[in-house]
């Protein structure tokens, strides 16, 4: 059985950025979405279902048509899981993540952050074949005087100027923008996927509920898009999340792509986050952010993995001083 959640009214924003890209060969994979209030098309978002897109997502085979004994074969860390025997907790379950999410876009603040970054080029039997190491400050900002509110996520040298991640020019996947992935399962974008409760699990001695979702091809204003040398395209996802059973927070969330879109060589991009509780030393705000970030791609015949580690979460503030003539 499963659910299409009924649209309920909140104004949310959001930008995230992600890119993969080869810039060796001319080539730079960025999906990247402009998420605005349900029901209002945005930049970026998937705006036809034609011909060429009902081929891209033929192409693939959603979570929720794959028996959950199946799915583990594909999916190992779903390994050990208690199958749900029927769907009755699902709208529960979600109408109370719902609020935990909605919650945190309503409390999240500017926040500066330690990143550290492995990116790797891996062999078909994903082996390292060459890598390196960066380090970054990480910034996530929020423009609430904007309507909707907007977020911004970037990083910058130990100068505070805004930095491109570097090792595209070399050929390496470059990734970011996961503050906000717990976003689809938010109140005002569950209306656009469909859900279903695959089971009972544990992450770090917490149980958790397991619920998969895919995005809703005709249904959905947030898309990413795959930008390179041929332009353009939008592309949908589909997840599993692991919810604590008693916060009903998302403690980890991983995405693939809905189907593998057409002529551009991308064939996997999958993405998987791990969220810590950080409590601001300065406030009482406790916020769940990304802790370790994996994504792993394959794009062309040539596989990548990136590694993303985030600690020292502090409130970012920005001081001006005024100066007499």
């Amino acid at each position: 059985m499963r659910q299409d959640v009924q649209p309920r009214p909140i104004w949310v924003s959001r930008s995230l950025r992600h890119c993969c890209g080869l810039i060796l060969l001319g080539a730079l994979i960025a999906p990247a979405f402009w998420a605005r209030p349900t029901g209002v098309a945005a930049p970026g978002t998937l705006q036809s279902t034609g011909a060429q897109d009902a081929e891209f997502y033929a192409n693939g085979r959603p979570y929720l048509e794959v028996p959950v004994e199946q799915l583990i074969e594909h999916i190992p860390e779903l390994s050990p899981i208690h199958p749900a025997r029927d769907q009755r907790a699902l709208s529960m379950v979600l109408e109370k993540t719902g609020e935990r999410v909605d919650e945190f876009l309503r409390d999240i603040v500017n926040l500066a952050a330690h990143e550290e970054v492995k990116q790797e080029k891996l062999s078909r039997e994903k082996s390292v074949q060459t890598s390196q190491h960066w380090e970054y400050n990480y910034l996530i900002l929020i423009h609430r005087d904007e309507h909707p509110a907007r977020l911004e996520e970037y990083r910058t040298d130990a100068t505070g100027k805004p930095v491109t991640q570097r090792g595209a020019t070399k050929g390496y996947s470059v990734t970011s923008g996961f503050a906000l992935k717990c976003i689809y399962l938010s109140t005002a974008y569950q209306p656009e996927s469909t859900f279903v409760y695959l089971g009972d699990g544990k992450v770090d001695q917490r149980n958790t509920y397991i619920v998969a979702f895919a995005q809703r091809p005709r249904h959905t204003t947030m898309a990413e898009s795959v930008i390179g040398s041929w332009g353009s395209r939008s592309v949908l996802v589909q997840g599993i999340a692991w919810i604590d059973q008693e916060s009903f927070q998302i403690v980890r969330l991983r995405t693939d792509l809905l189907g593998p879109p057409l002529l551009i060589g991308l064939t996997r991009q999958t993405t998987e986050v791990t969220f810590a509780e950080t409590k601001l030393p300065d406030t009482k705000i406790a916020l769940w952010l990304p802790s370790l970030v994996n994504v792993y791609a394959m794009f062309s015949g040539q596989a990548f993995r990136n590694e993303h580690r985030y600690t020292n979460y502090e409130r970012y503030r920005v001081s001006v001083k005024v100066m007499a003539p």
